[in-house]
Protein backbone atom coordinates (compact mmCIF):
# COMPACT_ATOMS: atom_id res chain seq x y z
CA UNK A 1 0.00 0.00 0.00
CA UNK A 2 1.68 3.21 -1.15
CA UNK A 3 1.40 5.89 1.49
CA UNK A 4 1.04 9.63 0.99
CA UNK A 5 4.33 11.35 0.15
CA UNK A 6 3.90 13.77 3.05
CA UNK A 7 3.64 10.83 5.46
CA UNK A 8 6.68 9.10 4.01
CA UNK A 9 8.67 12.34 4.22
CA UNK A 10 7.74 12.82 7.89
CA UNK A 11 8.28 9.17 8.76
CA UNK A 12 11.75 9.26 7.21
CA UNK A 13 12.69 12.43 9.08
CA UNK A 14 11.40 10.87 12.31
CA UNK A 15 13.42 7.70 11.65
CA UNK A 16 16.56 9.79 11.17
CA UNK A 17 15.83 11.73 14.36
CA UNK A 18 15.27 8.54 16.38
CA UNK A 19 18.38 6.79 15.02
CA UNK A 20 20.39 9.91 15.86
CA UNK A 21 18.90 9.90 19.36
CA UNK A 22 19.74 6.20 19.83
CA UNK A 23 23.36 6.86 18.87
CA UNK A 24 23.57 10.04 20.95
CA UNK A 25 22.14 8.32 24.02
CA UNK A 26 24.42 5.32 23.44
CA UNK A 27 27.42 7.64 23.46
CA UNK A 28 26.14 9.43 26.56
CA UNK A 29 25.45 6.14 28.36
CA UNK A 30 29.01 4.96 27.69
CA UNK A 31 30.32 8.37 28.76
CA UNK A 32 28.38 8.21 32.05
CA UNK A 33 29.55 4.67 32.66
CA UNK A 34 33.16 5.73 32.00
CA UNK A 35 32.75 8.56 34.53
CA UNK A 36 31.41 6.06 37.10
CA UNK A 37 27.93 7.59 37.10
CA UNK A 38 26.43 4.11 36.91
CA UNK A 39 22.88 4.74 38.14
CA UNK A 40 22.32 7.41 35.51
CA UNK A 41 24.01 5.20 32.89
CA UNK A 42 21.49 2.48 33.71
CA UNK A 43 18.63 4.92 33.18
CA UNK A 44 20.18 5.85 29.83
CA UNK A 45 20.16 2.18 28.78
CA UNK A 46 16.39 2.20 29.33
CA UNK A 47 16.05 5.36 27.24
CA UNK A 48 18.11 3.82 24.43
CA UNK A 49 15.72 0.87 24.28
CA UNK A 50 12.71 3.18 24.17
CA UNK A 51 14.25 5.25 21.38
CA UNK A 52 15.21 2.08 19.49
CA UNK A 53 11.56 1.03 19.71
CA UNK A 54 10.52 4.37 18.24
CA UNK A 55 12.95 3.91 15.33
CA UNK A 56 11.63 0.41 14.80
CA UNK A 57 8.03 1.66 14.72
CA UNK A 58 8.84 4.39 12.18
CA UNK A 59 10.79 1.95 10.00
CA UNK A 60 7.97 -0.59 10.13
CA UNK A 61 5.46 2.08 9.07
CA UNK A 62 7.66 3.27 6.19
CA UNK A 63 7.95 -0.28 4.89
CA UNK A 64 4.20 -0.85 5.30
CA UNK A 65 3.55 2.24 3.18
CA UNK A 66 5.98 0.93 0.52
CA UNK A 67 8.53 3.64 1.23
CA UNK A 68 12.28 3.37 0.89
CA UNK A 69 13.84 3.84 4.30
CA UNK A 70 17.24 5.42 4.83
CA UNK A 71 18.79 3.95 7.97
CA UNK A 72 22.30 5.27 7.34
CA UNK A 73 21.86 9.04 7.53
CA UNK A 74 22.22 10.60 10.96
CA UNK A 75 22.25 14.14 12.26
CA UNK A 76 25.36 15.29 14.14
CA UNK A 77 26.06 13.47 17.41
CA UNK A 78 26.84 15.91 20.22
CA UNK A 79 29.35 14.85 22.86
CA UNK A 80 28.80 16.93 26.01
CA UNK A 81 31.45 17.03 28.70
CA UNK A 82 29.24 17.12 31.81
CA UNK A 83 26.06 15.59 33.20
CA UNK A 84 24.36 18.97 32.83
CA UNK A 85 25.55 19.09 29.21
CA UNK A 86 24.07 15.65 28.60
CA UNK A 87 20.72 16.82 29.92
CA UNK A 88 20.92 20.04 27.88
CA UNK A 89 21.43 17.97 24.74
CA UNK A 90 18.62 15.58 25.60
CA UNK A 91 16.17 18.36 26.37
CA UNK A 92 16.91 20.11 23.09
CA UNK A 93 16.55 16.85 21.11
CA UNK A 94 13.33 15.80 22.85
CA UNK A 95 11.73 19.23 22.42
CA UNK A 96 12.69 19.23 18.75
CA UNK A 97 11.14 15.78 18.34
CA UNK A 98 7.98 16.81 20.19
CA UNK A 99 7.52 19.86 17.98
CA UNK A 100 8.23 17.95 14.78
CA UNK A 101 6.00 14.97 15.65
CA UNK A 102 3.10 17.29 16.47
CA UNK A 103 3.43 18.95 13.06
CA UNK A 104 3.93 15.61 11.30
CA UNK A 105 0.90 14.05 13.01
CA UNK A 106 -1.36 16.87 11.87
CA UNK A 107 -0.07 16.76 8.29
CA UNK A 108 -0.50 12.97 8.14
CA UNK A 109 -4.06 13.31 9.41
CA UNK A 110 -4.77 15.97 6.78
CA UNK A 111 -3.44 13.56 4.13
CA UNK A 112 -5.84 10.88 5.37
CA UNK A 113 -3.12 8.70 6.90
CA UNK A 114 -4.60 8.00 10.31
CA UNK A 115 -2.16 5.15 11.01
CA UNK A 116 0.83 7.48 10.79
CA UNK A 117 -1.10 10.15 12.71
CA UNK A 118 -1.66 7.72 15.59
CA UNK A 119 1.96 6.56 15.51
CA UNK A 120 3.24 10.12 15.77
CA UNK A 121 0.81 10.91 18.59
CA UNK A 122 1.82 7.82 20.58
CA UNK A 123 5.52 8.54 20.27
CA UNK A 124 4.93 12.24 20.98
CA UNK A 125 3.60 11.17 24.40
CA UNK A 126 6.85 9.30 25.11
CA UNK A 127 8.85 12.39 24.10
CA UNK A 128 6.81 14.51 26.51
CA UNK A 129 7.50 12.00 29.30
CA UNK A 130 11.23 12.24 28.64
CA UNK A 131 11.07 16.05 28.58
CA UNK A 132 9.37 15.88 31.97
CA UNK A 133 12.11 13.54 33.28
CA UNK A 134 14.93 15.82 32.08
CA UNK A 135 13.25 18.93 33.49
CA UNK A 136 12.89 17.11 36.81
CA UNK A 137 16.62 16.33 36.77
CA UNK A 138 17.39 20.02 36.21
CA UNK A 139 15.13 20.87 39.16
CA UNK A 140 17.00 18.35 41.32
CA UNK A 141 20.36 19.73 40.20
CA UNK A 142 19.18 23.22 41.08
CA UNK A 143 17.94 22.06 44.48
CA UNK A 144 20.97 19.91 45.39
CA UNK A 145 23.72 21.45 43.33
CA UNK A 146 25.39 19.61 40.48
CA UNK A 147 27.99 17.83 42.62
CA UNK A 148 25.52 16.33 45.09
CA UNK A 149 23.14 15.39 42.27
CA UNK A 150 25.90 13.55 40.41
CA UNK A 151 27.09 11.88 43.62
CA UNK A 152 23.57 10.49 44.11
CA UNK A 153 23.84 8.88 40.67
CA UNK A 154 26.93 6.88 41.69
CA UNK A 155 25.94 3.65 43.42
CA UNK A 156 29.16 3.42 45.45
CA UNK A 157 28.45 6.88 46.91
CA UNK A 158 24.65 6.76 47.16
CA UNK A 159 23.55 4.63 50.11
CA UNK A 160 20.02 3.86 48.97
CA UNK A 161 18.78 1.93 45.95
CA UNK A 162 15.90 4.27 45.16
CA UNK A 163 15.13 5.00 41.55
CA UNK A 164 16.73 8.06 40.04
Amino acid sequence: MKGPEVSLKHLQRALTMELTTVNTYFYQERQLDDWGVDRLAERMREEIEEERGHAQAFLTRILFLDGKADVQTLDDIEKPESVRGIFDTQLRMEKEAREYYDKAANECREAGDLGSFELFMNILKDEEDHIDFVEEQFDLMELMGDQLYVARQVSSVSKDDDDI
